[in-house]
């Protein structure tokens, strides 16, 4: 066993010196530099030639020694006296020891796990510490790992599309060769969503050669400020604007990428009247039109690109039509004018932006990239929170992503590029129906969603066994424990943990969160500051901050896919390890439930579900007969994933390591693979029908309105209600240097905040406050 260090480096007299870790102010997990003089964090900054930030950080990541340092911290184990709670009420709190705490939790988790494991319900966005922590959770027996508040600002309208086109839970623009870009209601390159700072740099070096941004935005966000073009547009009306984009280029210009099209989507198979796959009857594969052939075959048979997009055909009796032909004559409900009603945004720009789209897509021109040929594709619509952020927003998803594969700029150079579908040790596959599926086995905190899940009686409190094309359902928690008869939940939840994830101020509305919390019988929460969630706790226990704690390899893109380095760069790795000893009795957190595990004796199954959990593989797994230190778990985490010679003690020392490149192929696997795309959204079909026999069967009242195999706008609430004399929409944006709630405690970022006018304030168009009488500072009612 390596000689590791056990804690943060021994102060000396007169110490100045530099320890390197991960920040964890979002979760980028950007690799660090942290001057620390006399025993006390002086400064944080970047490592220049480590990814994935390349030696930048953002505010948040300069204001971090405010946490560690504030005088609000929680430093030891509180226990509230008052049985009564809600918001405001005051918990009563009173300090007892470490001991005292972990003794109560123990009792109130052991009846669980001896009555019915499934009770236990954990809720974290802890992203360093997930592994562990869903293996304290799968090894308890209990279904219930949850993230529930990041799931409003990611979630449905972008992992499950990302699976779709990549195969990967997440997708990022190839800044680096793009030269046009749209954004639609999203920050990419201003330190916002995966891999921030990195991509940031990227979008200043685009700019710098002559990329041209557009942004498409109800209000002048970061983005849209340093824009070429701004294009302002209604709440909600996103996927409009993009369906009268491709109805421009398929009716009008004829642009589009029929070889790609033909290649790697489903647009060839032919559609029958019923919506659904005209097929093979003896294999059951879908069938395509063969143009040398002039017969139906399989999919899989016949070239390709001698396959038919248009036209209608006979097929044993049935009339058929690729998909693609079905889709051409849906869109032309999408016109200019009509999404000019919509949208508000004018027919002419609508007609113009896809004329420079297209053009700018080069269909048809190749780039040679190490020795490989290429599609080259170098225009790329982005999307995320704005678009998502809706009803129907998995529509409004798969119709932005749609844009980019209509042109063939899906996971070529230049185009939307996968996030972690291909990597060293995985790669994108043909799944059912030739449809493409994925072989990462680090993307187990999300399900793949093609094919999609059978629906089934609910066994986790969030109810996802109904919801077949989502890859989480996160924020649904209230309902499976506020109406658990409803929906049949087969037991009662009797003991909640929580870390770093607010659930009561971030996810679905307070006062149903706050009731379904105060349901569980008891909760302990792991905190380094009260906030609306911990107030509703029964023990509070001191969490570690992110300078005081070991967490085995916090940056590590096989196992978060937000970590994907830019094309060419390096797969990174990095420990976040203790800069100074922990303040007061705050211990880190995920480790503690390891501890409550081996309390409990039932470590073992801890081990084995991380063993599953992490990949590791002998020598390198957890014996379940033993007993581990945090130290020895983190030498051996190393190891596994980064070989012998690179343990624990190498990354106290160095931080990081670069282990391999991200070659052409992981950067751009398109044209490597035989995975299509769905462009014909069939499987929404039967997922659909699925969960409509369900919930129809049991008397659950439930929408299963958008289950369609075309992507389509539909008027979410704020299109639709509208009363007299409310003629504004309030809209939010992001904001590069706070995130969730993890930075709301921060006095140095709230101090910048109360700066900035757009934080804390409502903006509104000068000419239009002057309209409606209203003046700077004037309190409104909404």
């Amino acid at each position: 066993m390596a000689a590791y260090r056990v804690g943060a480096p021994p102060v000396t007299p007169g110490e100045d010196i530099w320890v390197p870790s991960v920040c964890d102010m979002c979760f980028n997990a950007c690799t660090i530099n942290v001057r620390r003089k006399d025993g006390v964090v002086m400064k944080v900054e970047g490592i220049p030639e480590a990814g994935p930030n390349y030696g930048k950080i953002c505010a948040k990541g300069n204001a971090s020694p405010m946490n560690l340092y504030n005088p609000n911290r929680i430093l030891h184990p509180l226990r509230r006296t008052n049985p009564e709670k809600g918001f405001g009420i005051d918990p009563g709190w009173e300090r007892i020891s470490w001991d005292e705490a972990l003794d109560i939790i123990c009792e109130k988790l052991k009846k669980v796990w001896e009555e019915d494991p499934r009770g236990l319900y954990g809720a974290s966005f802890d992203g360093n510490a997930q592994p562990f922590f869903l293996s304290f959770i799968s090894g308890f027996g209990s279904p219930n790992n949850s993230a529930p508040s990041a799931s409003f600002f990611c979630g449905n309208g972008v992992h499950p599309v990302s699976y779709a086109v990549t195969g990967s839970n997440d997708v990022h623009p190839d800044v680096g060769r793009c030269k046009y870009m749209i954004q639609f209601g999203t920050y990419y390159g201003f330190v916002a969503q995966i891999n921030a700072m990195g991509i940031a740099q990227e979008m200043s070096h685009a700019r710098e050669h002559g990329m041209k941004m557009v942004v498409v935005d109800p209000m002048l966000s970061y983005p849209a400020s340093q824009a070429e073009e701004w294009v302002p547009i209604l709440p909600g009306t996103d996927a409009a604007l993009a369906l009268g984009m491709m109805y421009v280029l398929i009716h009008e210009m004829g642009v589009y990428d029929a070889d790609y099209l033909k290649s790697y989507t489903n647009l060839i198979y032919l559609i029958g009247p019923d919506g659904l796959y005209v097929r093979d009857p003896d294999s059951g594969k879908p069938l395509v039109w063969d143009t040398g052939e002039e017969a139906a075959r399989p999919y899989d048979e016949p070239d390709s690109l001698l396959c038919a997009l248009e036209g209608e055909y006979e097929v044993s009796g049935t009339t058929a039509r690729p998909a693609f032909q079905v889709f051409k004559e849906h869109v032309l409900e999408y016109t200019p004018e009509r999404v000019e009603e919509i949208t508000t945004v004018p027919a002419a720009t609508t007609r113009r932006l896809a004329k420079e789209f297209g053009e700018n897509a080069q269909i048809g021109s190749t780039i040679e990239i190490d020795g490989e040929t290429l599609p080259y594709r170098p225009v790329v619509a982005t999307w995320y929170r704005g678009v998502s952020g809706h009803k129907h927003g998995m529509l409004n998803g798969m119709t932005l992503a749609f844009l980019n594969v209509l042109v063939g700029a899906v996971d070529v150079p230049g185009g939307l590029l996968n996030s972690a579908a291909a990597g060293p040790f995985w790669f994108p596959e043909e799944g059912i129906d030739g449809l493409i599926g994925t072989t990462n086995p680090f993307t187990r905190h999300m399900k793949a969603v093609v094919p999609p899940a059978k629906v089934k009686e609910p066994q986790t409190l969030e109810l996802i066994e109904l919801f077949p094309l989502a890859v989480y359902a996160r924020v649904m928690m209230f309902l499976g424990v506020l109406d658990r008869e409803k929906y049949k939940v087969p037991y009662e939840p009797k003991v909640m943990v929580q870390c770093r994830t607010n659930i009561l101020s971030t996810a679905a509305d307070p006062e149903l969160m706050a009731e379904a919390v105060k349901r569980i019988p008891f909760f302990f929460s792991f905190a380094d500051h009260h906030n609306e969630t911990s107030e509703f706790a029964d023990i509070i226990l001191p969490d570690s901050h992110f300078l005081e704690r070991l967490s085995p390899l916090a940056h590590n893109p096989f196992k978060q896919y937000r970590h994907v380095p830019a094309p060419g760069e390096a797969w990174t790795f990095s420990y976040q390890q203790p800069v100074v000893e922990p303040q007061g009795e705050s211990r880190y957190w995920v480790q503690v439930l390891w501890e409550i595990a081996e309390r409990m004796g039932i470590q073992g199954d801890i081990y084995s579900a991380h063993n599953a959990i992490a990949q590791l593989e002998e020598p390198h797994r957890l014996d379940p007969s033993k007993t581990y230190t945090w130290e020895e778990v983190a030498d051996i985490t190393a190891k596994a994933r980064c070989g012998e010679e690179h343990d624990l003690e190498y990354f106290q020392k160095h931080g990081y390591v670069d282990l391999y490149r991200r070659t052409v192929r992981e950067s751009y696997p398109r044209i490597f693979h035989k995975g299509r795309i769905p462009f014909y959204l069939e499987y929404f079909l039967e997922a659909g029908e699925d969960v409509k026999q369900f919930t129809e069967s049991r008397g659950i009242p439930w929408d299963t309105s958008d289950y369609v195999p075309l992507v389509q706008w539909r008027p979410c609430p704020a299109y639709e209600q509208n009363e007299p004399g409310y003629d504004l929409f309030v809209v939010n944006h992001k904001v590069p240097f706070l995130t969730f709630t993890f930075t709301a405690e921060n006095g140095w970022l709230n101090d910048l905040a109360d700066r900035k006018a757009k934080i804390y304030n409502v903006g509104i168009h000068p000419e239009t406050a002057r309209r409606k009488g209203l003046r700077d500072g004037q309190q409104v009612n909404l």
